[in-house]
């Protein structure tokens, strides 16, 4: 596939949009792929994509710096966690009765989760 730089100066995306300021690094639209496979529950797909994002990952060790504070594989591994928690509110949440305890175990775990991912 051909690089965005690569299309003629007069193409319609370029003339309505511009040219982009920066472009997102492929371990960035790896992990966005990985979260979505994970998100939509497609775990061989998952598993695909986080031998890609490795790989990824051990081609930018020392390459500069990173733009967060844990690299992609910590972001891959916080969002997992997130999912996996997700899952579980909804599977207490569904239950024909509900425990109010469990619940609200499962809300907590669930909100921390998502903090620990969206905080790294």
């Amino acid at each position: 596939m051909p690089s965005f730089n690569a299309l003629p100066v007069d193409s319609e995306i370029i003339v309505s949009i511009g040219t982009p300021k920066h472009d997102r690094r492929l371990s960035d639209k790896i992990l966005a792929a990985f979260s979505h496979a994970t998100a939509e529950g497609a775990p061989a797909v998952a598993a695909v994509l986080r031998r890609a994002l490795e790989e990824a990952e051990r081609d930018l060790d020392g390459a500069g710096p990173r733009r967060r504070l844990d690299g992609a594989l910590v972001q891959a591994d916080l969002w997992v966690e997130f999912v996996e928690a997700r899952d579980s509110f909804r599977r207490s949440f569904d239950a024909e009765t509900p425990d109010p305890e469990e619940l609200e175990r499962a809300r907590v775990e669930m909100m921390d989760a998502y903090k620990r991912w969206s905080y790294s």
